[in-house]
């Protein structure tokens, strides 16, 4: 693993005002290209765009990056199964109401996932305490103090510091240039949300 930190990250900043605020999904996949990100999403290259299951896939040094503006692909259990199997997957997701959530996942299993504004939650997945040490040396193992101003720093940098665990664990690092985009490849993943018998995609848990 990598010994990213949130630091690395500071240029989050800039997109605070914009996609920061109206929710977003970062995926980065190890060891896979593109394409065959796609094609474990089962992508139909005819599928047209529509803003619901709209993601762009990129190239990134050690694998790909998927981001989402809008949605949590990411972190549904039909896409993070497929997109890690046989590999390693972290994602980044935060929604409107800015809940947030981090899941780590390895050969179609999550090993831990977390929510990075609340470290001290119940962590969650095959081995939720396998990323204590790097939760502690990234400042994500206490409860944070909204009533300290080191809680206002970090607590305000959680996205960021959630970005540096996602590249510890995979090795990849997500570049303002992805945040931007376009990426390379624009595809519907609209076929991910379906409702099925009345009940929407599972989640990774």
């Amino acid at each position: 693993m990598t010994r990213a930190t949130a630091l690395d990250y500071l240029w989050w900043e800039e997109f605070r005002g914009g996609l920061g605020v109206s929710g977003f999904c970062f995926t980065l996949v190890a060891g896979l290209r593109p394409a065959e990100v796609l094609e474990r999403l089962a992508v139909k290259p005819d599928a047209p765009l529509q803003a619901m299951g709209y993601i762009e896939v990129g190239p990134a040094e050690g694998g790909s990056v998927i981001v989402e503006p809008a949605g949590h692909m990411g972190i549904m259990r039909d896409a993070v199964v497929p997109l890690s199997a046989a590999t390693a997957l972290a994602t980044v997701h935060k929604n409107v109401l800015q809940h947030a959530m981090f899941i780590y996942a390895v050969d179609g299993k999550v090993i831990t996932g977390l929510g990075p504004m609340f470290p001290d939650a119940p962590r969650w997945g095959a081995e939720p305490d396998r990323l204590l040490s790097h939760l502690a040396d990234l400042g994500l193992a206490d409860e944070f103090d909204e009533d300290d101003e080191e809680w206002l720093a970090l607590g305000g940098r959680y996205v960021q510091t959630a970005l540096a665990l996602a590249e510890r664990c995979t090795g990849i690092r997500l570049t303002p240039e992805h945040v931007r985009g376009p990426l390379p490849h624009a595809a519907s993943v609209a076929h991910l949300y379906e409702i099925r018998d009345g009940r929407p995609p599972p989640l990774a848990y």
